[in-house]
């Protein structure tokens, strides 16, 4: 049995695994999900990285939208790592920004909705969250998750990524074939130039994990086995 350190993505929280946490806990693993301060880029790269400096034995680390840039930094020289998963993930290669690669596709429908929050911080109006972000999700909790969405500062899209840890270990990656916060024609891409053993889930959204945790979690598990 292994490690498994899961990580949100921006205007989002650990709960977003909740689905997903059950069937990997049955299947025996340790399962942790990080809880990041969406302050800064290097901000969340060091909580994960102590998140997974305190794991003992094989561990898998799976990111979720600006998690999977979490997750690039985090991991890179982490001698406990055993494989990553991206899911529908933002994956940079050393000196790329988010910004940068968000420009290689037209903009998702949700581009235009992005506003700043009174604190200068990243947030979807909380009816767009659930139009865009979540539309496959009950609509109750897709309310819930627009709710306690986490704002997140603007400056993220710029980060100069560091070396990643994507050309160091095995790679799985999941697509949302139905995207409206990153394109899914990028999220191919992505998983493509790292060579990841990748699935796409059709009609999906962005919250993949939520509308789709039997999926998630089994791509999970084969990344442990």
């Amino acid at each position: 049995m292994v490690n498994i350190l899961l990580v949100h993505g921006a205007i989002a929280d650990g709960s977003s695994w909740s689905a997903v946490i059950p069937t990997l806990q049955d299947a025996g693993h340790h399962v942790v999900a990080a809880q990041q301060p969406l302050s800064s880029i290097p901000d969340d790269v060091t909580k994960v990285r102590q998140a997974l400096d305190i794991l003992e034995g094989p561990t898998v680390v799976v990111g979720h939208s600006f998690g999977g840039c979490v997750i690039t930094n985090a991991a890179h020289g982490a001698k406990n790592v055993k494989s990553l998963v991206y899911v529908a993930a933002f994956a940079p290669d050393e000196g790329e920004t988010v910004a940068q690669l968000g420009t290689q596709f037209p903009p998702p429908p949700s581009a235009s909705h992005f506003a700043l929050d009174p604190q200068g911080r990243v947030t979807l109006p909380q009816d767009k969250f659930v139009e865009y972000f979540a539309p496959d999700v009950d609509p109750v909790q897709a309310r819930i998750m627009a709710a306690v969405q986490g704002p997140s500062d603007a400056a993220r899209f710029e980060f100069i990524s560091g070396p990643p840890a994507w050309r160091e270990f095995p790679t799985w990656y999941v697509v949302a074939g139905n995207d409206q916060i990153i394109s899914p024609q990028l999220e191919e891409l992505l998983a493509d130039r790292m060579g990841a053993k990748t699935t796409k889930v059709e009609g999906s959204s962005h919250s993949v994990m939520v509308s789709h945790p039997d999926i998630v979690a089994d791509i999970i598990l084969e990344a442990a086995a």
